[in-house]
């Protein structure tokens, strides 16, 4: 068992190996107000000192922006004879993928949503009948007896 070469030192160092590195800062009584006034700031030091600048978050890309794109790369392959037929093919099937992946992706709408706006809609219907004053023809001005 290779556990049983290690002396008593080795394990000591290896169960405090992390003893002196700092795992969460402290922060003083004005860090603390400006991180409540203005979080940004705040968000942009520990950024800065941690070194962790990869780790931003990535702007989320619109279906329609990728669209656009998928379009202008197309317009690319196709107009640059560097190309081959090929690649403008699959150019084009990438856009294809796009568009059945954005048509799946699509929410099936609450339908209780349309039954309302149809209700509304005969309720305003409704209303302004019957704030129109009847209008009265030649036919029931004429009375039968």
């Amino acid at each position: 068992n290779p556990l049983r070469k290690l002396n008593a030192a080795d394990i000591e160092e290896w169960i405090h190996i992390d003893d002196d590195i700092e795992v969460a800062s402290t922060f003083t009584d004005q860090e603390i107000i400006q991180s409540i006034t203005t979080p940004e700031k705040i968000e942009e030091n520990c950024s800065e000192e941690s070194g962790e600048e990869d780790d931003k978050v990535e702007e989320k890309i619109s279906w329609a922006a990728a669209e656009k794109g998928i379009e202008t790369v197309i317009k690319f392959v196709e107009q640059n004879h560097g190309f081959s037929l090929q690649d403008v093919m699959h150019a084009h099937m990438v856009q294809n993928n796009l568009i059945t992946k954005k048509l799946q992706s699509r929410k099936q709408g609450d339908i209780r949503k349309y039954l309302k706006k149809a209700v509304s809609s005969s309720a305003a219907d409704a209303v302004e009948a019957a704030s129109v004053p009847p209008t009265s023809s030649a036919a029931d001005d004429t009375h039968v007896q």
